[in-house]
């Protein structure tokens, strides 16, 4: 790196620059629209400016020499995508016209035919490392880790039309990776000018995009946006916010951030992350008795006092079982709650009682267990208890470096795991369960988190991203968005607490209901002229892929150090061979 770069570079970490990016309509991606927007970008004093993939009159050769033109021409950092020898590729471009690197599309789904690359990697530039991702990769967010644990400085994902209307995801998914990993996320998207109409198979609509281009700092907070229409979105970004505090660089288990408290998965990534480098291959499932269920959820307000916490749990649990489910589930006890104590073990037995009585599984999370010279001494366990009320599965908080692995049990109506209180800041332990096939993971949380919103949006991308449902069971706070949820596999919630109060709610799923992904596979009758909303209507035929039909389109060949503890990296640790973490140097 030259002294200028090097300067421009302490620059971009210090103070930020501007940066922009475009969104374009889907009927007029020309070369004419795009210089109109472009110089609108520049006169906003951009530094870096990123453009929509794929222009009909540019391809391969003539694609990268005009963005190379472009970019030289006006002395600034470029983005831009295009098709290249039926690859999508993705490159930047440097103020001279160079082009600093490129990337192609690695994964594709079924209705796809292009050319996938082989390497998934961060491109560097004078404005620090940029990590790049394209269309369907975004299903995958092995990607967006594999750039993470690499060292880009932040993320670029442009967004590809599948003639489908997947707006959900495509806002949720990338605000929700800006905050699993510290770092900004630039969404680039084209937009349409068309009413927004949903998929519907049966009217044949195959459902018009409602997306648009966006920048979303480090917190996931989006700082501008073009909203449905064709535009630009220019903020000023710091592209190394996420390592600028002390606590963050020394690697604490807490650690907190410019603007917020984050968390991160604190224990060793190469001692249980390595099945994300595998293939999908799950444990083959036993037989179930019923695969439709009711769940009920218990949401209680803080108590220092015991006696008076246990016996409102313990109304709260009568009530709930009142309403004959198949499992109920508690919110994260507080410190007080140990095992050994007598009165303790006689609360926890009671409500096992009351369980069992009507048939149902119980399942608590913050129980602090006494297990001396271990790392799990006192930390917070799940206890899960049949509906004969015994206890047959323990889960261990994994975040602090405490756990066990993400273990999985299989009762008599699916396969559940637990994942306790700041899990839900770790994303990898949901892909965990994924590769296993687990139904529904349930959250027994205090959950001190940034926000009821945040923690919301965390829990729905775990759901979309992994195809099972979400359970948690919150504290009650006064935060309205903070709840306890049932969300279902594609992310929605289906359920919730009533605010701020000791309460129960009651959800019937069904754990083999529709989800998945939208993908083309043949075709169809005529569209009759005289159709209702015949403009929106396709002949295209579309079908949901199954769960195990997506893990199998992973790559794990190409995950780089995705299960890797890198040395004085802000957010992983080195592992001393005894279960504990070493801080990286300074």
């Amino acid at each position: 790196m030259t002294n200028t770069q090097k300067e421009t570079h302490r620059v971009a970490q210090e103070t930020g620059c501007t940066v922009s990016v475009l969104s374009l309509d889907l009927e007029d991606r020309t070369p004419a629209n795009l210089l109109r927007f472009f110089r609108q970008a520049l006169q906003r004093g951009s530094r870096l400016v990123m453009v929509p993939f794929g222009f009909p009159d540019l391809e391969g050769g003539s694609a990268e020499s005009f963005f190379s033109s472009l970019a030289q021409e006006h002395r600034v950092h470029l983005v831009a995508g295009y098709l290249e020898d039926d690859r999508r590729v993705a490159a930047v471009f440097l103020p001279d016209g160079s082009v600093a690197g490129r990337y192609a599309q690695t994964h594709r789904l079924p209705d796809e035919t292009f050319r996938t690359g082989d390497e998934i990697k961060p491109i560097a530039t004078s404005l620090g490392s940029i990590g790049l991702s394209i269309g369907s990769d975004i299903f995958f967010p092995e990607v967006h880790w594999s750039l993470g644990q690499q060292g880009a400085d932040f993320l670029v994902h442009l967004d590809i039309d599948r003639g489908i209307n997947e707006h959900f995801y495509s806002v949720l998914s990338p605000k929700v990776r800006a905050f699993d990993l510290h770092r900004p996320v630039v969404v680039v998207a084209p937009s349409s000018c068309y009413l927004k109409l949903p998929h519907n198979e049966e009217m044949q609509l195959g459902g018009t995009p409602m997306s648009g281009s966006y920048i979303a700092d480090q917190n996931g907070a989006v700082l501008a946006s073009t909203g449905f229409s064709q535009g630009i979105a220019t903020a000023d970004l710091r592209l190394y916010q996420h390592c600028q505090s002390r606590e963050q660089r020394v690697n604490l288990p807490i650690s907190k951030g410019l603007d917020l408290w984050k968390l991160y998965f604190n224990d060793s990534r190469k001692r249980y992350f390595g099945p994300l480098k595998a293939p999908y291959a799950p444990t083959p499932k036993p037989p179930y008795s019923k695969r439709k269920i009711r769940v009920a959820v218990v949401t209680q307000t803080f108590f220092d006092d015991f006696d008076k916490a246990s016996a409102a749990l313990i109304d709260l649990i009568e009530g709930a079982c009142a309403m004959k489910p198949d499992i109920v589930v508690c919110t994260e006890m507080w410190y007080e709650w140990r095992p050994e104590e007598p009165r303790v073990a006689k609360a926890f037995e009671r409500m096992a009682e009351i369980t069992s009585a009507a048939g149902a599984y119980l399942l608590i999370g913050g129980i602090r267990c006494h297990k001396p010279g271990t790392k799990a001494d006192r930390a917070s366990h799940g206890w899960l208890w049949d509906r004969s009320g015994n206890r047959v599965f323990e889960s261990i908080i994994m975040l602090y470096g405490r756990g066990c692995g993400q273990g999985y049990f299989d009762t008599d109506f699916g396969r559940i795991g637990i994942r306790l209180c700041g899990d839900v800041y770790a994303p990898e332990l949901d892909r965990l369960f994924a590769l296993e096939d687990v139904d529904i993971v349930f959250n027994p949380s205090q959950s001190w988190g940034a926000s009821g919103l945040i923690n919301t949006e965390l829990n729905q991308v775990r759901a979309m991203d992994n195809g099972h449902f979400v359970v948690s069971s919150h504290t009650a706070f006064s935060d309205p968005g903070q709840r306890s949820h049932v969300i279902d596999p594609m992310g929605f919630v289906v359920a919730a607490s009533s605010f701020y109060c000791d309460d129960f709610l009651v959800a019937d799923i069904d754990l083999d209901g529709k989800r998945g992904i939208f993908v083309k596979e043949g075709t169809r009758g005529e569209i009759k002229s005289d159709a209702y909303l015949r403009r929106y209507r396709t002949l295209d035929y579309r079908r949901l892929l199954s769960r195990p039909e997506i893990m199998n389109l992973r790559r794990p060949e190409l995950y780089a150090m995705i299960d890797e503890d890198v040395p004085n990296h802000p957010f992983t640790t080195r592992d001393r061979g005894d279960g504990c973490y070493i801080p990286p140097k300074e």
